[in-house]
């Protein structure tokens, strides 16, 4: 990556909310001069007086940057600011800045996207993250990078591994965004029918942390059931720091992705319509709270 005047590289970032923040944070810390902008005035002040950077207030203000990340809640979202936001950010962008969509967006939106970037002579790479909050905030989230522009993806590696511990390159334009969602819903489809044996479990008699612990050590084991039932489910603390909202939307980008490829997927479809269902009577709260409305709905 090239450096700024000040020696340091100079990257952009939007989207300053639970996990934009510390990654930001990373960024400052590994010696990149950020560049911040939120739709909160006070967020992105507070920021970059905390980081030493600078708080955008218009597109003008990204002049000369070598990145720009975007994490944002929607593919839509990121379209606007990018396009949109006083008549968009690709005029002030230098022919070597690569924009790194770090958000959970659709995949297909996302090649959309690329094309009405390159015919601008900006190249977009997408590269969402999983790990939450904790590991954004560790540095070491895992991210799946994809892309068709072989320069823009070599810019975005180093932007990439001062957040992460594991850079994926996950093939073509699109791909990122592809292999998150699906990953989310296997992650998902693994939640919802492990909390689907605890209730009847429980229902038969059976003491719910046992049930954790067999399935850890059986062949029901996975990453939901070692790092999420027994800490949060079964102590029914329902604290892992995962909206509820976010987990349902990266879900239905994977069963949005499945209908476009025209695959019959009735477990993405499931799945799906059950955390829709439980989004709409419980709201935005933790994801390990749907266990509460499954509960009620099996009762």
């Amino acid at each position: 990556m090239s450096e700024s005047a000040a020696g340091r590289p100079k990257v952009g970032f939007i989207g300053l909310g639970n996990m934009g923040a510390p990654m930001v944070r990373n960024l400052a810390k590994a010696g990149s001069a950020v560049v911040v902008y939120d739709a909160e005035p006070a967020v992105r002040a507070r920021l970059a007086e905390e980081t030493g950077g600078t708080a955008a207030r218009t597109p003008a203000d990204f002049a000369g940057v070598e990145a720009v990340v975007t994490m944002l809640p929607t593919s839509k979202i990121v379209a606007s600011a990018l396009l949109d936001w006083e008549g968009g950010l690709p005029a002030h962008l230098g022919p070597d800045t690569v924009v790194i969509d770090m958000s959970s967006s659709d995949p297909t939106e996302t090649v959309e996207l690329g094309a009405r970037l390159a015919a601008q002579g900006v190249a977009l790479v997408d590269a969402p993250v999983s790990g939450g909050v904790l590991k954004a905030e560790a540095g070491t989230l895992a991210i799946m990078l994809g892309g068709d522009d072989p320069a823009g993806i070599e810019r975005a590696v180093p932007v990439g591994g001062a957040m992460s511990s594991a850079v994926f390159r996950t093939g073509r334009h699109g791909s990122g965004h592809a292999r998150k969602a699906l990953n989310n819903y296997v992650a998902a489809a693994a939640a919802t029918a492990a909390c689907e044996a605890l209730i009847a479990g429980e229902r038969f008699g059976l003491d719910q942390q046992t049930m954790v612990d067999i399935f850890n050590a059986s062949t029901g084991q996975s990453w939901v059931t070692t790092n999420v039932l027994g800490q949060h489910v079964v102590s029914r603390t329902f604290g892992s720091g995962f909206a509820l909202g976010l987990y349902a939307k990266v879900v239905g980008i994977a069963r949005h992705l499945t209908e476009a490829m025209g695959q019959p997927a009735p477990v993405c479809r499931a799945v799906s319509a059950t955390l829709e269902d439980a989004l709409a009577e419980l709201g935005n709260v933790d994801h390990t709270l749907a266990m509460t409305y499954w509960e009620r709905l099996r009762a």
